[in-house]
């Protein structure tokens, strides 16, 4: 066959325009959210945006690496489902945007520089019933420092771990610095240090752990599904703190990113989070879960600019601490 330079220009160009038109299709997600969540919001936004989902996971430490590592190069478009400290602590990485959905969005929750909060999460103490009588629940984080503890808390590394990371700024700002690092160093000489905090909530219900710091959701599944789970608050004050997402700075789908953040926002999406046992940001969504109310916890207003301000030097204390661990 014969053929022309024309059509090998053609073929290139079209090729060319093919590439962005393929992009559009795919929206790239890095998040550190529990595979439950996952597994029933991103079908949905797929189905509702008629794209489809590339998803990488990871603890919040690891991908904040990554997306360093990456810094500049178009890889991700949304982080989703970490701290608000973790965004604000690396700020150059995203970009802000609010979303229409916002709002609908109740008073207690802002949009925080990049950070789009989508539901709410207590940290909780999970127990196994089997391992503990109810007379030897821990009913506080000072109790959580008791030598009779020692080996039985399983607890995700700070350095891995948003939720971990909220559980020490909890402590500290529950009890000051001096006196919260004291506790919280006596809390850790109890710890079974783990790298993920996912796996917490399955190790205390596997009887791997007899107690595990984690958020209320992971272990609501495993109690809701037979499990020898308990959930506890701590008396001395907990947080309940938004879980947010946000637009990297370079995305290689901005549309598509933008499209997921505004959709976790939607009823629709904010039903399937309530679903899944976490709490709704929106005014309109009707809980069905059977999370125990917050009026009835005693929450600390968690000062979110704080935590991420004092993010690194916070770190560097926790891993001083890690090194001298008994």
């Amino acid at each position: 066959m014969k053929t022309t330079p024309g059509i090998f220009a053609g073929l290139a160009l079209s090729m060319l325009l093919a590439v962005p038109v393929l992009a559009q299709n795919k929206v790239t997600i890095y998040t550190a959210a529990p595979q439950d969540l996952v597994d029933r919001v991103i079908p949905a936004f797929e189905k509702s945006a008629n794209v489809k989902v590339e998803l990488i996971k990871g603890g919040s430490g690891d991908l904040i690496n990554r997306l360093k590592a990456e810094k500049g190069r178009q890889t991700a478009d949304v982080l989703f489902s970490v701290s608000t400290d973790v965004i604000e602590a690396n700020a150059a990485l995203f970009t802000k945007y609010t979303p229409d959905n916002a709002r609908f969005m109740a008073d207690a929750f802002k949009i925080n520089d990049a950070a789009v909060p989508f539901t709410a999460v207590a940290t909780a103490i999970g127990v196994n019933t089997k391992s503990l009588t109810p007379a030897q629940y821990p009913q506080s984080w000072a109790d959580l420092a008791k030598p009779m503890y020692k080996g039985k808390i399983s607890a995700a590394r700070v350095d891995k771990s948003g939720s971990s990371y909220i559980q020490l700024a909890t402590v500290l700002q529950i009890y000051g610095e001096d006196k919260g690092w004291d506790l919280f160093a006596k809390i850790l000489d109890n710890m079974v240090l783990s790298n993920s905090s996912g796996a917490i909530s399955k190790f205390v219900n596997d009887g791997e752990a007899a107690i595990g710091l984690s958020n209320e959701d992971t272990l609501l599944k495993f109690k809701l599904g037979g499990g020898p789970v308990e959930i506890l608050y701590p008396a001395d004050g907990t947080s309940a703190s938004p879980d947010v997402m946000a637009l990297v700075a370079t995305p290689l789908n901005p549309e598509g990113g933008k499209a997921f953040i505004n959709f976790m926002l939607s009823k629709e999406a904010q039903e399937i989070v309530d679903a899944a046992g976490r709490r709704s940001v929106r005014t309109d969504v009707a809980t069905k879960n059977p999370l125990t109310p917050l009026s009835k916890i005693k929450v600390i207003k968690y000062d979110v600019d704080w935590a991420g301000a004092n993010r690194n030097r916070i770190m560097a204390k926790w891993n001083d601490l890690v090194i001298n661990k008994k």
